[in-house]
This record gives C-alpha cells, structure tokens and sequence, in this order.
C-alpha cells in the first residue's frame, strides 16, 4: 500500500532536522513505539505495539535511516514481524523537508508499506484508517516536542 502525508510543523527547519536526527526520540513520537535501540551505524532495533481493529501486533526489526540534507531527505527502511501471528511489515518511507518560510517547515512523507502474512489478511480500509490515525498523533506529537525545544 501507498501512503502520502503533507504537513507543516510551525517550525524553523534547523530544529526540525535536530529531533530527526536523534532517532530514538523521533521514532518515540510514532504511537506505539516500545522500544528504539541502536543496532550498528544508521541501523536500529525497534518494536512497535499497534491495534488494527481486533487483532493486537507486537512488531520488532530494523529500521535504516539515511539522510541528504542538501536534497531535504529523510529515508527509513523497515522489516519487522510478529512471530506469534506470522505477519509482518516492509516498509519505504521517503520524506521531503522543505522551508517555505523562516519560521515553517513542510513535510510531505511518502511511504510504500507491505503487509505480510496476516497483516496482509487485514482490508485495506481498515490499515489506511490506522495508518492516517498514526500519523495525524505522530504529527502532533512532533508539533509538541519541537515546541518544547525552543
């Protein structure tokens, strides 16, 4: 499945890509992360707690991050899965960092999200709802955390 967000954060961009840049802190923000560790350069264990629908999931793997500033960049590679079920998730997600003004910054998140085993059982319907509830509390929470930077 394919996903595309747009948001602006009431933010300069220097401080948007300061929280970025600490991984863990920015992943903390996505509801129901558990748990982000380092795992080698650019590479991070992590495990997600999510409800879709009836079915709890209990997803750990690893992301990679990498970044271009000069391009505004920020890319996650993710595969993670929930043994107990035999499903899981691999994951793109692009996103784009500009500044249309000194005091915003637009982002505009691109993801390309596979669901497997039974995650892939779940509608569709049902995924995209959870997936735009995710990241509408993921964009708040970004809001909130960078006011309390400045």
């Amino acid at each position: 499945m394919k996903f595309t967000y747009n948001f602006v954060v009431e933010a300069p961009i220097e401080q948007v890509w300061k929280l970025l840049d600490d991984v863990p802190r920015a992943a903390r923000l996505m509801p129901g992360i558990e748990s982000v560790k380092p795992h080698g350069q650019d590479t991070y264990e992590a495990t997600l707690r999510v409800r879709i629908g009836p079915m709890g999931f209990d997803l750990t793997g690893l992301i990679h991050l990498s970044t271009d500033r000069n391009l505004g960049k920020w890319r996650i590679t993710a595969q993670a899965e929930d043994p107990r079920i035999g499903g899981g998730i691999a994951a793109n997600i692009e996103t784009e960092i500009s500044q249309p003004s000194s005091d915003e910054t637009a982002i505009c998140l691109n993801a390309d999200v596979n669901f497997l085993g039974r995650f892939g059982q779940l509608g569709q319907p049902l995924i995209k709802k959870k997936s735009d509830a995710m990241v509408q509390e993921f964009t708040e929470n970004l809001r909130k955390a960078i006011l309390d930077m400045g």
